[in-house]
């Protein structure tokens, strides 16, 4: 029988009650009866009728064929859309649920290339075009930079301390290292590792160029993490100059504090250990952009625990002048966290059916107005995650394609779209498949 890829299969692994979710939709004839069967190594499920048919790959084994046929009845003979809940294989005669309870992942996701799993005096590089950016032996140490709130837990501690109700300016904690307008600055030799990014020292790095060249005028403005109009509202965020690469001219980080520290992305990176050490703690995987968002997101539920995100992108210099009029105008992202830990499969994923971990998140788009309301609310659930503005462009074409990975009854929840964004596992994990990576990144 003919395959036929038109039919689209999804399969979710809930590995918190034992089971694998099914749906599919496509093209079936409505005249002519469909049917589902798992394979005998309970590992794949094909949907179709007499005509035509399309196979899947499950994210974890079901039951057997013989015990699946139950699950897999036909709501309505003639419907063009189904959806099904099959039971995982039980292990070591305990039930499935129980089984699956006992081997459920843990939610919470790991960084993106933590301190510890960066080894010292490695390479970095361009992942466009393979330019050296930082060469081997410059950094002798990786730190894990802190969370974002620091400067504000600093500043609030010092000026609440038990002992000492003195008034204490802002410029006084700022000389101190730990106002909430000061920031980490590169150190010759150091890395300093982000959720998303690393900090280096200039001198540390090669072939990184500014896109734009800011004026006189725009340099308080570039150093400034949020700008606010005269009513209030935010408009887009400045965090730097923005850096490309010299060969290929990827957009590859931004520079701070008069171009002496700069700051590279994750996703637009390549690491390398060095040659004389063993590799067995070098990153083999490379984090995508999904990745680092999802790994963001994650940390923002568990700092601040809010599951709903504003994406806010960055300006360049040459935006600066138009921001108020571009922030009015475009549509930026608003996400809501609604599944911390699941791993899927989907036929939309030819040639390679991976099982791939990741967060579902539902989406929509908001104006400029709107994410103003939703973050300054004295009710709000909602904060803020800024990215650069090609990054940000890049994540919101990512999540319009996974939601394509979805049959078209579940890829909607009332006013929301439901996307997936592949989460890291670390290097021990070969499970996710970088599809999300490989076909969003360029």
């Amino acid at each position: 029988m003919p395959q036929s890829d038109d039919i689209l299969i999804y399969a979710e692994l809930l590995s918190n009650v034992g089971r694998v979710s099914v749906a599919c939709d496509g093209p079936l004839d409505g005249t002519s009866t469909i049917a589902a069967t798992v394979s005998a190594d309970s590992l794949s499920l094909t949907v179709g009728n007499h005509e035509v048919e399309n196979t899947l790959k499950l994210p974890d084994r079901v039951v057997s064929a013989e015990d699946a046929a139950q699950f897999l009845r036909v709501q309505s003979k003639h419907a063009k859309s189904h959806q099904w809940s099959l039971p995982l294989v039980p292990t070591n005669g305990l039930s499935t649920r129980n089984s699956q309870r006992r081997a459920a992942p843990d939610a919470q996701a790991a960084t993106p290339w933590s301190a510890q799993d960066l080894s010292p005096r490695s390479s970095i590089y361009c992942r466009g075009c393979q330019a050296p950016l930082v060469a081997e032996g410059r950094i002798e140490t990786w730190k894990d930079m802190p969370s974002e709130n620091w400067a504000e837990m600093m500043e609030f501690w010092h000026c609440h301390k038990p002992h000492d109700h003195g008034h204490h300016d802002n410029q006084g904690l700022a000389s101190r290292g730990y106002g909430a307008n000061s920031r980490l600055s590169g150190q010759s030799g150091v890395g300093l590792v982000d959720l998303a990014s690393l900090l280096f020292a200039q001198d540390d790095c090669s072939n990184v160029t500014p896109s734009t060249m800011p004026t006189s005028s725009d340099s308080m403005e570039l150093e400034s993490t949020e700008s606010k109009s005269s009513n209030g509202s935010t408009r887009l965020v400045n965090q730097g100059t923005p850096l490309s690469c010299s060969n290929c001219r990827c957009e590859i980080g931004v520079s701070h504090q008069g171009q002496t520290s700069v700051t590279l992305f994750k996703w637009a990176i390549s690491i390398q250990s060095p040659t004389s050490s063993s590799t067995s703690s070098s990153p083999t995987l490379q984090p995508s952009l999904s990745q680092c968002v999802s790994a963001m997101l994650l940390a923002t539920l568990s700092r601040s625990a809010c599951s709903k995100t504003v994406i806010i992108p960055s300006i360049t210099t040459a935006t600066s002048t138009s921001s108020a009029t571009a922030g009015e105008q475009q549509q930026l992202l608003h996400i809501w966290l609604f599944n911390q830990d699941i791993t899927f499969t989907s036929t939309k994923q030819r040639p390679e059916q991976r099982p791939v971990s990741a967060v579902k998140v539902f989406y929509r788009f908001v104006n400029q107005a709107e994410a103003d309301k939703l973050v300054e609310s004295m009710t709000s659930d909602v904060q803020d995650v800024t990215l650069p503005a090609a990054a940000a462009a890049q994540l919101r074409e990512e999540l319009e394609m996974s939601n394509g990975y979805l049959p078209s009854p579940v890829r909607n929840f009332n006013q929301w779209k439901i996307g997936l964004l592949e989460k890291w596992k670390g290097n021990k994990v070969s499970l996710a498949s970088s599809s999300l990576d490989r076909q969003g990144h360029k």
